[in-house]
């Protein structure tokens, strides 16, 4: 059986949040940094507090909590992201740097209410010591061997990573009064589970499942970590990880290294660990609730924000089949509205006929800047409005009069402010922002639309939520300010319920505004959300089950709560106590005194990092990458030996994107290449260069993600042969070409169990012809199609391709044609390919083999593929057409690192093209073109 990379015309599936964006820094932004002992933080201008608060923590964390994993340190560059609405961070280890996106969560329930530069800054340095740390054994030599980049390879095959999330997100509750080992929605999955009885094995919890609700990788670690420290003590993991990354044992280095250090085999290790936090999670529910929503066996369902407008409710409804989008629900009917915008956030507001939203909008050339802009849909109409554009606002809430839209406005650097807005014009009326408060949430209208009520975090990270009367700007602080978690906010009447992480769980509160008393009105085992009281009484709610968030009905159960009863009710240590007990607290951390400076944009450009040794036969290579700490520059130096031919190669190749177009170019030099003809051998050396411009756009708005790139490459080729070797001179060859092309993306969201979007366009031209030389040319166009299927996750797809070239052979360009599959290359003149595609999914396995891989998904293809080539010099056309099935496995090896591979069959229908004619029944392995990540 024979070899072939999987088709490069696939469609390209597109997140709004991708970390790493190269080239994605706007080139108007001016940076500075600050030097600590253990970081480099670089930041933009004005955001000088931030960085001082990152190196102090890191520093603090470097000197209080090494002993846990390892005392190596290395310094670290951070670079804070002020530019984009996407919350996250990564640390990453080629080349060594971190990255923190400074704009916070609105939902306090998730990840917590502490300061987000806070949060950041102890959840990633924990990276920053594991990596500093995992550099032993076997994972030493892999540094030795291939730089950074061997070693992210040697520490994601030894340490799994649950253990790394697991890990960070104990330093964040070990070190503050808060972090998400304290917040009940960090176990609600397991709790639904575990109420559900359903017990799945561990190879199915680490690698997830296309139809059933699974716990992340992050409770699942922190579990397990958790209860690694409880049980043998705080220096368990700082045994057990010096062992795995060192490869002690060679096979299964995790499971060994705990089998060694706690006694027990890892299977045991992990029930153990599961078993103790289901046996301590009895909590009583108050609610005897109602499931309005029906479950499905096959794939999760999820319905958020139950927005109420009479007997019918409103609801966002996303499902493993379906992308968002808002449906109307009245008694046991459901009714389809529309699909919504992309957004990273599934809020929204219903009154009056009209719904708002915040919906993502990226800056068309830089990565790291984006928006979030309202928009306004008219559901009598069904027409859509932009209420903002290249704004970022959050948590949007309609006034009952429909006439003003309040919400959450985020500036660079996480500074926020409540914004009145006219629903009409879009222009802001009034502001709201306090000193004291770091950070605004969720601002929900009284009744008379007089006041808002909105729930706030101070800097210290605790909660509470502030009555806002917008004529007046007076406030009114509600509740004592502590570390339970507020939101989802919603007003009936005089009365503002929310939901409050206290006591183990998620519970539904009620403020009376007008008798100024607090209640308990719901509670339930896995946590009760975004509720919507109803006019007879009862609340409509989303909670999450084991087949996703469901909405349920209750009668609410009123117990008063005392100021004294609310300050009790802060979260503490839940589970862990002796493991969290003696924490360093970074709340009252004194402001670092460094020296702030400018950091220039061309500072460390070329920082080689990784180097990887390769061998494809006959070619022997050695290439060194690089790229600078704000990812603007990415270059590569490469060596080559063919054994063929005896030859030696050098070449160097580099992007730098900090401009609007990208500069890209390159130069390749060989030496003593050689061609065994039958009479003679004839020996040259080659020159080729290439510069150029790149411009990535992304037009990506509303429901489609749009992409185009455009590029044009100015190569020079010099053909320069061996007079003395050939026995005769042989005119030099000086080729100059140019290389132009267009790339375009064009695709709807795609629901997870979807093979490919429901729709989906791409192109890609590409022509290059000589300049001042010998005629040589050749154009290239491939298209895809994606349309729907008989059912929602199967895909029909249509490729077209077509290449033509110059007849005169004075210099030929590669050949990138999609033959049709099964057939040997055949370069003719002129080239034309249709091929029609019938994707679908067979079968969820959902099962492992001995923790090596888990298979997730098996997928078949149904493809016919006529190419027709045709012979200028004879005008002969020739057929080729081939059909065949092709059956794919989505894998996860490792339980971490995901790999698609499959079988190809195909049947050929026109062998007698060739000389020697190929078997008409062909097999083929597809395999993942590459599995070392870059």
């Amino acid at each position: 059986m024979r070899r072939s990379l999987l088709n490069a015309m696939t469609c390209l599936l597109l997140s709004p949040a991708v970390a790493q964006e190269f080239g994605g820094i706007p080139s108007s932004l001016k940076w500075k940094q600050v030097n600590s002992p253990n970081v480099k933080v670089i930041f933009p201008e004005g955001l000088d507090s931030s960085a001082k608060r990152v190196a102090a923590i890191s520093d603090l964390l470097n000197a209080r909590t090494a002993a846990t994993i390892g005392r190596e340190s290395r310094k670290i560059s951070i670079v804070l992201q002020s530019e984009t609405t996407v919350s996250n961070g990564y640390v990453q280890l080629a080349p060594w740097r971190s990255e923190f996106f400074l704009t916070p969560l609105q939902n306090s329930l998730r990840l917590g209410s502490l300061p987000w530069t806070d949060l950041l800054a102890i959840h990633e340095y924990r990276h920053v010591q594991q990596y500093m740390n995992f550099r032993q054994g076997l994972s030493k030599f892999a540094y030795v061997i291939a730089g950074q980049e061997g070693q992210l390879l040697a520490n994601s095959a030894a340490i799994p990573d649950w253990f790394f999330e697991g890990d960070a997100v104990f330093q964040e509750t070990l070190v503050t009064g808060q972090g998400r080992g304290r917040l009940p929605a960090f176990y609600n999955p397991f709790r639904t589970l575990w109420d559900a009885k359903r017990n799945y094995s561990y190879m199915k919890i680490r690698n997830g499942s296309f139809r059933h609700l699974i716990p992340d990788h992050y409770s699942l670690g922190y579990m397990l970590v958790s209860y690694g420290r409880e049980t043998y003590g705080d220096d368990i993991w700082l045994k057990v990880t010096r062992d795995a990354a060192a490869f002690r044992p060679l096979f299964y280095p995790m499971q060994g290294a705990i089998k060694k250090h706690t006694g027990k085999d890892f299977r045991q290790f992990v029930n153990d660990a599961i078993g103790f936090y289901r046996n301590n999670s009895s909590y009583m529910a108050t609610d005897e609730r109602r499931m309005l929503t029906r479950p499905a066996e096959a794939y999760v369902r999820n319905y958020a924000f139950p927005r109420l407008a009479g007997d019918t409710a409103i609801a966002l409804k996303a499902t493993g089949r379906e992308i968002p989008r808002f449906v109307m629900l009245n008694s046991d009917r459901e009714k389809k509205l529309m699909v919504r915008d992309i957004s990273l956030d599934d809020q929204f507001s219903f009154r009056k006929g009209k719904l708002v939203y915040a919906s993502y909008r990226p800056d068309i050339r830089w990565g790291y800047r984006d928006y979030s802009d309202l928009r306004v849909i008219d559901l009598r109409s069904g027409k859509r409005e932009w209420l903002t554009r290249r704004s970022k606002y959050f948590a949007p809430d309609l006034s009952h009069d429909g006439r003003s839209v309040a919400a959450v406005r985020v500036d660079p650097g996480g500074i926020s402010s409540v914004d009145l807005l006219d629903l009409t014009t879009g222009l802001p009326q009034r502001s709201f922002s306090q000193g004291s408060i770091s950070f605004q949430t969720y601002p929900r209208f009284s009744t008379d639309d007089r006041a808002l009520f909105i729930p706030v975090r101070r800097s210290d990270g605790r909660m509470s939520i502030l009555r806002w009367e917008v004529s007046t700007g007076l406030t009114d602080t509600l509740l004592p300010f502590t570390y339970q978690a507020i939101g989802y906010p919603v007003v009936a009447g005089d009365t503002l319920y929310f939901t409050a992480a206290r006591q183990g769980q998620d519970i539904l509160m009620a403020w009376d505004d007008k008798g100024k008393r607090l209640y308990e009105v719901l509670n339930s085992y896995a946590g009760i959300q975004q509720s919507a009281p109803r006019e007879d009484g009862t609340i409509l709610y989303s909670g999450l089950s084991a087949w996703g968030h469901m909405l349920y009905e209750a009668r609410p159960d009123l117990h008063e709560v005392s100021a004294a009863e609310w300050l009790a009710g802060d979260p503490g240590d839940l589970y862990v106590r002796k493991a969290l007990a003696g924490e360093t607290q970074v709340n009252g951390l004194p402001p670092g005194d460094y020296p702030i400076s400018k950091y220039g944009k061309a500072h460390g450009l070329f920082n080689f990092h990784s180097w990887r040794p390769y061998y494809d036969q006959p070619v022997w290579s050695l290439s060194l990458y690089g790229n600078n700490v704000l990812n603007t520059f990415n270059s590569t130096l490469g060596y080559q030996y063919n054994q063929n031919e005896s030859s030696h190669r050098l070449d160097y190749s580099a992007v730098y994107s900090a401009w609007f177009p990208w500069i890209e170019g390159g130069v390749a030099y060989t030496m003593d290449r050689r061609f065994q003809g039958t009479q003679r051998t004839i020996y040259w050396n080659e020159l080729n260069g290439n510069l150029g411009v790149s411009i990535p756009l992304n037009l990506t708005s509303g429901r489609l993600f749009t992409n185009l790139q455009v590029s044009s490459l100015f190569n020079v080729l010099r053909v320069m042969f061996n007079e003395k070797k050939n026995g005769g001179s042989i005119d030099n060859l000086n080729l100059n070409y140019l290389d132009n092309s267009v790339a375009f993306t064009l695709q709807t969201q795609k629901a997870e169990q979807q093979i490919y979007p429901r729709f989906a366009f791409t192109a890609y031209a590409g022509h290059r012809n000589s300049v001042n030389g010998p005629e040589a040319w050749q154009t290239f166009i491939n298209t895809g199609l994606f349309l729907p299927g008989l059912m929602r996750t199967h895909s029909l797809v249509f490729n077209f391709s077509y290449q033509g070239r110059d007849t005169a052979r004075n210099y030929q360009f590669s050949d990138n044609f999609a033959y049709s599959r099964g057939y040997p290359a055949a370069n003719f003149p002129r080239m034309w390919k249709v091929g029609v595609n019938y994707h679908f999914p067979v079968l969820y396995p959902d099962r492992g083999i001995a923790n090596l891989v888990y298979f997730l998904r098996v997928r078949a293809n149904i493809f016919y593929d006529y190419t027709s080539l045709k012979s200028l010099r004879t005008g002969i056309v020739r057929p080729m057409r081939s059909a065949g099935t092709e059956i794919f496995f989505d894998t996860r090896w490792w339980n971490q690192q995901n790999v698609s591979f499959g079988i190809r069959y195909s049947r050929l229908f026109d062998t007698g093209l060739y000389t020697n004619p190929p078997d008409p029944n062909q097999w083929e392995f597809v395999l993942p073109i590459n599995l070392i990540p870059r």
